[in-house]
């Protein structure tokens, strides 16, 4: 009897630390949302920013159970439910020359991103982790990367610093790459087309194509889709080159895709398919969304503002010759299939 009230006791102070931490990632992803439509500013950076501003408070190691969870299998989950946002038919509407150039894209940007990152001496989960964000879909592919790397302090960091960069390089890019589409001669197409191939996150690709015409806001949507389906393939990939540089233990250290990467997979079949209703869809991107903010929140406020004293130079020459590097790529290609 008192073995079993002793592990009841146990059990009820182990939920009592997880509350705390719980329901601080709530907050954030509650605030995000609402806060970027009033600052005009991308939600997971500011998820980033309050993550830091509780870790400022000293309240990322008492709250840091609760955050795990948010930061780990809530995180997975997140990724998984992106899958439920692919849909076969607008995909189908670029053909497949998309899916040469997206894929060619992601393909070229993890390669050369990840060979600058390890050049300028990243290591090489570090390195994925920026290239993923560069080449895919900015901080989603930052959080999805970082889910198949080893679990530590140093890739958790780089996670958040990585969200904090694309960003801000995306934010440049929304204003920059208007008028160089219009001084290369593009046409709104492939202007559209150029953005959703180079631009790191969906809000500051809907922003460049807004700015120069409807037809190249909704040819931007669809590259830029096209390159968000390469994710599941992408993160398997990345599991599988750190597998293998893990312990020198070869192929046999692989175990197949983690289970989030089957989940997106899943969902976005059943999305292709027609067999996600409508309403169900809204919900599982709006759960999704709000799963990412909380996770990044969660990882930021483990951190705390001090990790962003501790900003590799490296790891920002790394970003942006990536994103020039993934510009390049995206010009050469839309020329080629626009």
């Amino acid at each position: 009897m008192n073995a079993a009230v002793a592990r009841l006791c146990a059990v009820r102070l182990e939920v009592g630390k997880l509350w705390p931490g719980l329901i601080a990632g709530l907050a954030i992803a509650l605030l995000a949302k609402p806060l970027s439509h009033l600052l005009h500013a991308p939600a997971p950076l500011l998820a980033v920013v309050l993550g830091m501003g509780l870790g400022a408070l000293g309240l990322g190691a008492k709250l840091a159970a609760g955050l795990d969870i948010w930061a780990k299998p809530g995180l997975r989950l997140g990724v998984a439910l992106m899958g439920a946002q692919i849909t076969w038919g607008e995909f189908a509407l670029l053909g497949g020359p998309a899916i040469l150039a997206s894929g060619a894209v992601v393909l070229g940007g993890l390669t050369v991103g990840a060979g600058v990152g390890m050049a300028l001496g990243l290591p090489l989960a570090e390195a994925l982790i920026a290239a993923a964000a560069c080449s895919i879909c900015g901080a989603s592919a930052a959080l999805a990367a970082s889910q198949a790397a080893p679990a530590s302090a140093a890739n958790q960091r780089t996670t958040a610093l990585v969200i904090i960069g694309v960003n801000l390089l995306s934010t440049v890019a929304m204003l920059a790459y208007p008028p160089i589409a219009q001084a290369l001669g593009f046409t709104a197409h492939q202007a559209g087309v150029f953005f959703g191939l180079s631009i790191h996150d969906v809000a500051q690709v809907a922003g460049a194509g807004s700015s120069v015409s409807p037809d190249a806001a909704s040819a931007a949507a669809l590259a830029k889709l096209a390159r968000i389906v390469w994710l599941g393939p992408a993160v398997v990939l990345i599991g599988v080159l750190l597998s293998r540089t893990r312990d020198g233990c070869g192929k046999a250290c692989f175990k197949g895709p983690p289970a989030f990467v089957l989940g997106f997979a899943a969902l976005a079949a059943l999305r292709g398919f027609g067999l996600l209703p409508e309403a169900l869809v809204t919900i599982l991107a709006t759960t999704s969304s709000f799963l990412l903010l909380a996770g990044v929140g969660a990882i930021s406020a483990k951190l705390g503002p001090a990790a962003l004293l501790q900003v590799k130079p490296k790891l920002a020459a790394a970003l942006g010759l990536s994103t020039l590097a993934v510009a390049g790529l995206a010009y050469g290609l839309t020329l080629a299939f626009f």
